[in-house]
This record gives C-alpha cells, structure tokens and sequence, in this order.
C-alpha cells in the first residue's frame, strides 16, 4: 500500500551541512518547529526533534559572523519594513512558557549544563513577561486617555 509522503516527511530528507547558508539554516528550523507543533506521531516528533537539534548546531557557530558577500543583497532594502521580528506572545501563553519550564527545572529532568540554559531561558522569559505585564497601557493627551497598541 503507497503513502502518500506529509510535508513532515519532507522534511526527514531535506539535505543540510556545514556549508549550507544560514538563511537556508533558519528556514529549515522554522520549519521544524512549526511540524513539531502540528505533528501527533511521536515517532515523527523525536525525528523532528533530531533534525532541528542538527540544523541548530550547524547554524550556532555561524551566528556571529559575518554576512557573507552573496546574501548582502537578500538583507538590503531601500525603505525600512513596516514590521520587524518582534516576540510578542500573549501573556497567558508567556505565563504557560514560564510555567513549564518552571516545573520543569524542579523536576530536575535535566543535566546540569541544560538546566544551567534553561534557568537563564527562565529568567529571560520572566523577565519579559513581568515588563509587559507592568508597561504603560494607555496615553494621556488632550482628548483624554487613549490605549496604546
């Protein structure tokens, strides 16, 4: 009986190595992570798992050099973007995201070195979540007080 091949399937064979650019890298663990959030195989999700790991150590060495010649271009516009990257989950998620990394460092699941990472991830995340949560939230002008988006 044939199979009918998923885009996670696709991505078990997608080919990378040191010499691949990190544009591509980044591409390609985008795309892990978004099938491991949708995938429910857990076969599926340990290979995902794997592949993203691959990729991630192949792009971190790269992250503080520079850009190469070839992909100036890609990174040059003429007018700044209306949006730039920005982590902006709501604040119910960041509390789950602290939450659970919360819990899972009193587990003590981990090996000192990640829990070390985990806990600075943590503290990153807290951190953040405690700024949003105490910013300003509304302007005071002459027409009264008005929200800020």
């Amino acid at each position: 009986m044939a199979t009918t091949p998923t885009q996670a399937h696709a991505l078990f064979t997608t080919p990378f190595a040191n010499t691949t650019d990190f544009t591509e890298l980044a591409d390609n663990c985008e795309q892990y992570a978004y099938s491991l959030v949708e995938c429910d195989n857990i076969t599926e999700k340990l290979a995902l798992c794997g592949r993203l790991s691959a990729c991630l150590a192949l792009l971190q060495p790269t992250l503080n050099e520079p850009v190469p010649a070839h992909l100036i271009p890609h990174f040059t516009v003429d007018d700044l973007p209306s949006r730039l990257p920005a982590f902006e989950p709501e604040s119910d998620q960041l509390a789950q995201y602290c939450q659970v990394l919360t819990q899972l460092l009193i587990s003590r699941a981990l090996p000192q070195e990640m829990a070390a990472v985990m806990e600075s991830l943590l503290c990153e995340l807290v951190s953040y979540f405690a700024d949003t949560l105490k910013a300003p939230r509304w302007i005071t002008t002459l027409e009264g007080n008005i929200a800020i988006n």
